[in-house]
């Protein structure tokens, strides 16, 4: 990202020239001024008695809310929690930052819209690491390097915090029973599996909704593609898997991108993905797909609407609790489909978050703040958010302890731990794994995305007028 980038759009800010980002798609821009050079505050300095902590509505926050007064009776601290959902907390949190009103002291940093384009308004945290000997190796790489780093220089702006993953949900009971039969009629395994590709999934998908009972599972697949960032999420899993580019030489790979950077979408690859998609959801998917966001696809799929399903991995919770899923017995999990891609393996999407701290917070609020993110990523309250099915460890510490091998290697609904149910750990292989760029106006760009692809998806446009329509969005916005 170019300094000059973000110094522009300070300028305009400050003199009141930027134009005014709508609620749908977020605050996007540059940072708000700077705030530290990141020395933790000294011991002549106490920590402030009270926080405000911003954050996404997840299941790892609502959960450690519900044991956050054991922090305060550690430490005196109060930790007060605004909880908002996605596009609210962003912008909420945004304006703080920008405006560096400090009414949030630590925040839930989602790496897209809020790390990239604000990272100068969040704390440097080296110093506080080195300071308390804090193991911040011990979080497993692409935590890291997703979540935290947001310069080419090593500085961190954030803990890794949470990580939600796509990968591939199916009900086992549907192979078992159909699965044979699947499998002599396609020529391939049926049931899905790391080595099935894209293609053969929407074989075994439309062979389920013709030739299985619709009261055992009336569709094959369902599908996360309203016109939402959902849909953008699922596609770009499927476009890096196919070889694609949404921006010229980034891969779905290092999220950290060259100064100059230019569109992608209409190299052949894209086209390919693109066309594919179409297809899978047009033509063989639950009809309700072009209506449903990740929510609404992994209530359908708890309810039995579908045999397979991408799904973010946290859902695995929801689907192993009988008072909520109707197939708690028998959901398994395994890699996404992989593409015709040669030169990668993309086969899971990261979704992860860190939390930091506010740089323009004070100095006794930066201390309390350092207290909580430390405790709060620590071992062992990531061992407890675990248990409470609301976080999924970023720690490989947590995944060394005995039981949550076990639980590792059980079905969701066996396991005391359902969200380390699904191959996260595989998953999360710099192999396997695609993430979104770094770039300050990712949630402008993401919306060219959804906003194409669902007039895609819903019939309305051809999908190379569609690669054509997000590359001309993107060259637009860049």
């Amino acid at each position: 990202m170019s300094r000059k980038t973000i110094d522009r759009r300070r300028f305009l800010r400050a003199t009141g020239a930027a134009a005014t980002v709508t609620a749908l798609a977020g605050c996007s821009g540059g940072g708000g001024g700077g705030g530290s050079d990141g020395t933790p505050p000294g011991d002549d300095v106490e920590a402030a008695d009270s926080i405000q902590f911003i954050t996404e509505s997840t299941a790892p926050s609502e959960a450690l809310q519900s044991i956050v007064g054991e922090f305060t009776e550690e430490t005196g601290i109060e930790v007060e929690f605004t909880l908002s959902p996605l596009l609210n907390y962003t912008e909420q949190l945004a304006n703080d930052l920008t405006s560096q009103s400090a009414n949030y002291d630590v925040a839930y940093v989602d790496p897209y819209n809020i790390g990239a384009p604000y990272y100068t308004d969040l704390e440097p945290l080296n110093g506080y690491i080195e300071q308390n000997d804090y193991d911040y190796e011990d979080h497993i790489e692409i935590h890291r390097v997703a979540c935290s780093e947001f310069e080419d220089d090593g500085t961190i702006r954030g803990l890794p915090y949470d990580c939600p993953t796509i990968l591939l949900a199916y009900r086992q009971d549907v192979f078992d029973e159909y699965g044979d039969q699947a499998t002599s009629d396609l020529g391939f395994e049926a049931e899905p599996n790391p080595d099935m590709t894209w293609s053969q999934y929407m074989e075994v998908a439309r062979w389920i909704t013709e030739n299985v009972p619709d009261d055992m599972v009336p569709y094959g697949t369902g599908h996360m593609a309203a016109q939402h960032q959902s849909l953008a999420n699922e596609f770009e899993m499927i476009q890096w898997s196919f070889g694609g580019t949404q921006l010229e030489g980034f891969d779905g790979k290092d999220p950290i991108l060259p100064d100059d950077i230019s569109a992608g979408f209409t190299d052949d690859a894209s086209m390919q993905a693109a066309e594919f998609y179409q297809e899978l959801v047009n033509d063989v998917a639950h009809p309700a797909s072009t209506t449903w966001d990740w929510g609404g696809v992994a209530q359908a799929f708890a309810n039995g609407e579908m045999a397979m399903s991408p799904q973010w991995h946290e859902n695995s919770g929801l689907f192993a609790d009988p008072e909520s899923s109707e197939i708690a017995d028998t959901v398994r999990w395994t890699l996404a489909p992989s593409g015709p891609a040669e030169n990668r393996n993309v086969q899971a999407h990261y979704g992860g978050s860190s939390i930091g701290i506010n740089a323009h917070t004070t100095p006794e609020k930066k201390k309390a703040a350092w207290q909580f993110i430390e405790w709060t990523t620590s071992e062992e309250i990531q061992y407890r958010l675990l248990s409470e099915v609301g976080g999924t460890p970023t720690r490989q510490s947590v995944y060394d302890r005995d039981d949550v091998q076990a639980a590792s290697d059980q079905t969701a609904g066996e396991s005391e731990y359902p969200n380390v149910s699904p191959p996260i750990v595989e998953g999360w292989d710099l192999d396997n794994i695609g993430q979104r760029p770094h770039h300050p106006d990712w949630l402008q760009l993401e919306q060219v995305i959804y906003t194409e692809g669902s007039a895609m998806v819903s019939g309305d446009q051809p999908a190379a007028d569609t690669m054509q329509a997000c590359a001309d969005g993107f060259s637009n916005i860049l």
